[in-house]
């Protein structure tokens, strides 16, 4: 690898010391890198567009930063354009990603996975036009999402989305939604469509999704109210919310998703964007995901060793 080959695009509103962890990062990783700042909501989107296909696309932050770097990829594509793999350097409040591919948050183990990164295929999830890694939710969590106080966030991360989430289960809002699945339909006060089996960090909502299938885990919840709201909280950080007796789990690859409870929004890989209704299903146009190589193995990927690549099969 060429230590020019690298573009990293750097979130520099992802928190207190992120841009000293990553200088840490990079000099463990001892290359020379292009970094571009994001100044602006959807700028990763712009930049990570106009990237060349024989780089390596890093991004430094978040989910959301690297949502906006997945959709800036699919626009390329749109357009004709190939396009680089891309990573993420772990700088946000939640990672899933990260967590979902093994990524330790240690600078040298980042350092490693960029220098050696392994690679798989993903096909991301589309809803309403808008391409997402991880999952798209709506109900308590999506509420949540929507109202999080920035301010707070950027103060105690994580702990702001517990404070809002509490909010939003001793005072929920009314939600009714109808999901749509092939010939099935379910009345639900909440859904996450997954093509992950972590949330929120790393709590398992569905342990049979994978990011390399080509299909979600559409996670359906019918309680509403207080004591429902509370039961599957705590059941989620105990990740035992698919085995609740009225929670279930549906796997599908084209999901149609209408409120019977007015306008309510959408969280999309941990931001809010958009409001129901919604069609979700998979983008025609794969990318190519870099990844620790341990995870590359397991998944049947592609795993580096030198000049070139060493192609495995899963089985």
């Amino acid at each position: 690898m060429t230590h020019a080959d690298v573009t990293v695009i750097f979130n520099p509103r992802a928190g207190g010391n992120k841009q000293r962890f990553l200088s840490k990062i990079l000099q463990h990783a001892g290359i020379r890198v292009e970094l571009l700042q994001t100044t602006h909501p959807g700028h990763a989107r712009e930049l990570a567009r106009k990237v060349r296909a024989h780089q390596r696309l890093f991004v430094a932050g978040g989910d959301g930063s690297l949502n906006e770097a997945l959709n800036g990829l699919l626009d390329a594509q749109i357009d004709g354009h190939e396009v680089p793999p891309l990573g993420v350097i772990p700088l946000g409040t939640a990672n899933v990603l990260a967590v979902e591919v093994g990524l330790e948050r240690k600078a040298k183990a980042i350092a490693d996975y960029i220098n050696n990164p392994g690679q798989v295929w993903i096909r991301p999830g589309l809803v309403n036009g808008r391409a997402f890694f991880l999952m798209v939710g709506m109900g308590a969590d999506a509420d949540t999402v929507a109202n999080v106080s920035l301010k707070l966030k950027r103060m105690i991360g994580k702990g702001a989305y517990v404070l809002e989430g509490l909010r939003n289960i001793f005072f929920p809002r009314h939600r009714d939604f109808e999901v749509n699945i092939g010939r099935e339909n379910y009345r639900v006060a909440g859904v996450v469509v997954t093509h992950a089996q972590h949330y929120g960090g790393e709590f398992i909502i569905s342990p049979t999704a994978k990011l390399t299938d080509n299909g979600f885990d559409v996670v359906l919840m019918p309680g509403n109210g207080i004591g429902a709201l509370s039961r599957y909280g705590l059941a989620l950080t105990l990740n035992r919310l698919h085995e609740q007796s009225d929670v279930s789990v549906v796997r599908s690859e084209r999901i149609t998703i209408t409120s019977h409870c007015g306008p309510a929004p959408l969280q999309i890989d941990g931001e809010s964007a958009g409001k129901l209704p919604c069609e979700i299903s998979l983008s025609p146009y794969p990318v190519r995901l870099m990844v620790p190589q341990a995870y590359a193995m397991a998944a049947g990927g592609v795993v580096e060793t030198g000049p070139e690549p060493l192609r495995l099969t899963s089985g």
